[in-house]
């Protein structure tokens, strides 16, 4: 993949999928959103969620979330595998404050959150289980009653909203939940983004794809960040193989009609 990149004069893969805060496109919503779980935080309100179809970059914003609150000096604590038992997922935040989890036990666990506050950032969160999203919502509440902070932010499909609805019925104290529902970006949102990503790898930003293959590239990936980044990489490596510089408004059209005949294979 180099070739492209040297084509292009780009000093590295300006649409990696990897979530990395470094790339963080300030946006009106991803900036709200972030207030929003601060505020939550702030006001010890014990969890945060936030909730976005796939690919709109809540995995990115938990990133930034936890990176600003390390920068405050709270403990933070990232989790990925979601699909755990309550016991599992104790277990790993246990080893996380450095606690052995065999001779452990929740007073041990509050002194270690009295040290240092601690921030629990769940991923794709609509896949954990129910009961173990019913054991998990005690802790922060279990933690406030000892005067120490556990905050706890839940990242997930829209799916994780109806799941805390039911739980809500048994355990009120979640109708306070604050939950943030992420929106795709608008048109001119989509192209400040590319513009925002290829500057990570180029001084010449709007050299790289004519106004045209733009135009095809935002309006096919109806404003999810994700479908950017893979349509552009698609279309860069078009680009390359016509030897199109910049990216024509063809190589764009190859490029979406070749992910969508992956999508949607015969």
């Amino acid at each position: 993949m180099l070739m492209y990149w040297q084509f292009y004069d780009l000093t590295q893969d300006p649409f990696y999928r990897t979530p990395d805060p470094a790339c963080f496109f300030p946006n009106p919503h991803h900036e709200d959103a972030l207030a929003t779980l601060i505020d939550s935080l702030q006001k010890h309100q014990g969890m945060g969620v936030l909730l976005g179809e796939a690919g709109l970059g809540k995995t990115l914003l938990l990133h930034v979330y936890l990176r600003l609150a390390q920068q405050r000096q709270y403990k933070t604590v990232y989790v990925a595998h979601t699909d755990l038992a309550f016991r599992t997922l104790l277990q790993v935040l246990y080893q996380a404050l450095q606690l052995d989890f065999a001779t452990a036990t929740l007073d041990s666990f509050v002194a270690a959150c009295q040290q240092r506050s601690v921030i629990l950032g769940i991923d794709d969160a609509h896949l954990i289980p129910t009961l173990t999203l019913k054991k998990l919502c005690t802790l922060p509440e279990y933690a406030a009653s000892a005067g120490v902070i556990l905050h706890i932010v839940l990242a997930g499909h829209p799916e994780l909203d109806s799941k805390l609805d039911a739980l809500t019925l048994h355990r009120p104290m979640l109708d306070s939940v604050v939950r943030y529902i992420l929106s795709p970006l608008a048109p001119k949102e989509c192209r400040a983004y590319i513009y925002h990503r290829l500057a990570q790898a180029t001084t010449q930003v709007e050299t790289v794809f004519t106004f045209r293959a733009l135009t095809r590239i935002i309006k096919a990936a109806q404003g999810i960040p994700a479908t950017l980044n893979m349509l552009c990489t698609n279309a860069l490596i078009a680009g390359f193989w016509a030897q199109q510089r910049p990216v024509s408004a063809k190589a764009a059209r190859e490029a979406i009609a070749q992910c969508r005949i992956l999508a949607h294979p015969s």
